[in-house]
């Protein structure tokens, strides 16, 4: 009896699954973003259910038909699809060992969109009219270095090599990577610090309002929410926006494939690939005579 109560689903068994999923995601090394990715599609599907239902016992066609009902039917988008999908794989092997059939729960394939790139002329607008000089850091990190959101929140003076003109960076799945660092952002970087009054020579540059940690990302994306609005800029445009016209520019600048994916931190050269495809000029194409 006890074993099938410890089963049922109440708030307390959905308490324990979610801690079991957070700290079994960390020992493998995954992000916080990835635990709060997982728990979002996690709570939903738990809410679905009665708390009288035995969630270890689901057959795998409620399980179909509840990402049908809640995934398709509400046109979800495949990204969020799969997450879920993922999300809920990793629950059923982690808290009751159990391996969901992939056949009847496969991975949707995505589209491949190209990525969307802010012109040079309106980033030096946005960037010239904001006159906080923490604002200025980040909207400069991302467009002349290519950092991500994340990465801008944790960066460590420390990782600052001005002399060097690079920055480590500590990205996606704790991996270290060094990307570029011009001397303009520099020059801004300095200036953040001596307004800041910061002369320690290790610690997060952007430190939070406790100052016990770093910024949360949150922090940076309210941000250029509120810019965003104010500027009337395309939906389609992001803070990740600003990462994207950074790759596309260095290539439309003759910068190298290999050194891009080395600076992103990408994992495979074919996710580097795409920015070829928005950076290449159809104006002067080898071969083709447009007189």
């Amino acid at each position: 009896m006890k074993g099938v109560l410890f089963m049922k689903n109440t708030e307390k068994n959905k308490q324990k699954w979610v801690e079991k999923v957070k700290y079994t995601l960390e020992l493998g090394g995954k992000s916080e973003k990835t635990f709060i990715n997982y728990k979002s599609h996690i709570n939903r599907f738990l809410n679905y259910y009665e708390e009288s239902e035995e969630i270890n016992k689901l057959s795998e066609d409620k399980i179909v038909d509840y990402f049908r009902k809640q995934y398709i039917d509400l046109n979800r988008c495949a990204a969020s699809l799969n997450v879920g999908i993922c999300s809920i794989r990793f629950l059923y092997s982690v808290c009751f060992n159990r391996h969901l059939n992939k056949d009847l729960l496969p991975s949707t394939k995505l589209k491949k969109k190209l990525p969307t790139i802010i012109s040079r002329q309106l980033f030096l607008k946005i960037f010239n009219e904001e006159h906080c000089l923490k604002y200025k850091c980040w909207l400069i990190l991302a467009f002349c270095c290519g950092l991500r959101v994340d990465e801008i929140a944790k960066l460590r003076i420390e990782n600052i090599y001005p002399n060097e003109h690079k920055l480590k960076v500590l990205g996606k799945g704790n991996k270290e990577r060094y990307t570029i660092l011009p001397d303009i952002v520099t020059k801004f970087l300095r200036l953040y610090c001596k307004e800041n009054h910061i002369i320690d020579k290790q610690g997060y540059l952007f430190i939070s309002h406790n100052k016990q940690s770093h910024i949360n990302s949150k922090s940076i994306i309210n941000y250029f929410s509120n810019l965003k609005a104010a500027y009337g800029l395309d939906k389609n445009i992001s803070f990740h926006t600003l990462r994207h016209s950074f790759a596309t520019y260095y290539l439309m600048n003759g910068g190298n494939i290999i050194t891009l994916k080395s600076m992103l931190g990408h994992s495979h050269l074919d996710t580097t690939n795409r920015y070829l495809h928005i950076a290449q000029n159809f104006n002067n194409l080898e071969g083709i005579n447009y007189v």
